[in-house]
């Protein structure tokens, strides 16, 4: 008797797995092309000491480590596609406000703005993974995605050196706002496929 999907996955299962991969990769695309030259970018356009590198990144993770847990409350009333959406529209719009900061005060307030989009992606990233993991392989799944997520971003560094040494800090911006942007118009797609609908087999 031969199996009803010969890969072993249903076609729409398949699907969601491929947006939610994609949208994982590129939101890592993002962040990876800017984390690795920010401090480069700070010291070199702004009269910034090394301790205000470290402020800025303090500030980055304090404030997205603050606005998790609200985020993760927000997921459950509003949906991890909605939230998600807005956090990198929010990471677009940060990214593309580096062009336009003349100031070191324009930096910390951007950060803050940052921190609080990282933290409204991570929830609902992890929840997207989450409801597409087959009952008994949560782990492994949310294992291979994660390692996926942190691969896309360590290559993201080694281009983000490469774009600047040969073309500078504005194209790397508008390449890392493009990232955000393609990410937030891939959730829209996402919707047409219904993720939100239970899947059978994950009936208890």
């Amino acid at each position: 008797m031969f199996p009803l999907y010969p890969l072993g996955v249903e076609p729409m299962r398949r699907t969601r797995i491929a947006f939610i991969a994609i949208l994982s990769t590129m939101s890592s695309l993002g962040m990876g092309l800017l984390g690795s030259i920010y401090p480069i970018f700070v010291l070199n356009r702004f009269s910034a000491s090394l301790l205000d590198v470290g402020m800025l990144v303090t500030i980055f993770g304090l404030v997205s480590a603050f606005f998790k847990a609200p985020a993760g409350k927000l997921v459950d009333m509003y949906g991890k596609e909605r939230v998600f959406f807005v956090g990198v529209i929010l990471s677009a719009a940060g990214t593309f406000a580096y062009l336009l900061a003349f100031d070191i005060i324009h930096l910390y307030l951007i950060e803050f703005f940052f921190g609080i989009s990282y933290a409204l992606q991570g929830p609902s990233r992890l929840a997207l993974i989450m409801e597409i993991s087959e009952q008994g392989k949560k782990g492994l799944t949310l294992g291979i995605f994660e390692s996926a997520y942190d691969i896309a971003g360590s290559i993201a560094a080694l281009i983000a050196a490469l774009i600047v040494s040969y073309l500078g800090f504005e194209p790397l911006f508008f390449l890392c706002s493009g990232c955000y942007m393609a990410t937030g118009i891939l959730i829209l797609k996402l919707g047409k496929f219904n993720i939100s609908k239970p899947l059978s087999y994950s009936r208890q």
